[in-house]
């Protein structure tokens, strides 16, 4: 049987711009599914500034896999079990903030990965399988193929160590958040200060000389999203659904208070 590649994996490989939206207020199926009627190829859960249960993130990224759309979960902590049971339980791929050192990009690998890679407890085929049948080994092949590993440089310690983080046989992905960068640069949200623009220099260097991807989260600017894309960003974390929600209802009622009223 041919076991399917993810959407987001099949748009990275092919070196085109892979879209991913976030989640914060989702707690029904229906988001995932408007995320890809939207045009998104990821949708990622984000447990670390929200109050959504594992529960609810399951029934998340079943919806996700069932819209076509690869879900991510970003967990809370460097707690092996966030990342763990998040795989276990419908995410084809786990997203770690606040990353520092070395040490930490190695733990998770190999809590993620099962052996030989890493030492990731095995399971049965579950939602990320599509519940197919597998074999233990094909599960076992199957899934350190396709769990897709990304760590996030949000410190100036953790720019320096991109290219150590880069080189970790099973990461993926090296992921800037802006604004925390930004803020312990001593320039919050200025992103076109030099400060940041040689840090999204040097994780792009890191990438590219590890052939690995490197995504960016919550810059909304075409024109320097454009830029990034030229320095080799491949992922873009292009906002969540609160933002969308607030962005969309504030539009229509500003276009309904400018109706005069006779």
């Amino acid at each position: 049987m041919d076991y399917p590649t993810s959407l987001l994996r099949k748009r990275l490989t092919s070196n085109e711009l892979a879209l991913c939206m976030s989640t914060t207020l989702a707690r029904t199926a229906d988001t995932p599914m408007i995320a890809a009627a939207a045009g998104f190829d990821a949708i990622y859960i984000d447990l670390e500034h929200s109050a959504t249960s594992l529960e609810t993130t399951s029934t998340l990224c079943s919806a996700a896999l069932l819209s076509g759309i690869t879900p991510l979960v970003r967990v809370p902590s460097h707690d092996y079990q966030y990342m763990t049971r998040a795989l276990d339980t419908g995410a084809m791929g786990i997203i770690v903030p606040h990353v520092n050192d070395v040490k930490t990009v190695v733990g998770i690998v190999d809590a993620c990965k099962f052996p030989p890679m890493g030492h990731r407890s095995i399971v049965g085929t579950h939602p990320s399988t599509r519940y197919l049948p597998m074999s233990p080994a094909q599960l076992v092949e199957y899934l350190n193929r396709e769990t897709f590993i990304c760590v996030m440089v949000e410190t100036p310690e953790a720019v320096d160590l991109a290219d150590a983080f880069a080189a970790v046989p099973g990461v993926d992905m090296v992921l800037v958040g802006p604004y925390d960068l930004s803020a312990e640069l001593g320039i919050l949200g200025q992103f076109r200060d030099p400060k940041f623009s040689k840090a999204m220099s040097v994780v792009a260097a890191a990438c590219k000389r590890h052939n690995k991807v490197m995504g960016v989260a919550g810059i909304k600017d075409e024109a320097l999203l454009a830029e990034y894309a030229a320095l080799g960003v491949r992922f873009f974390s292009a906002g969540n659904d609160a933002g969308f929600l607030s962005e969309a209802a504030k539009a229509q009622a500003t276009k309904m208070r400018s109706i005069a009223v006779p």
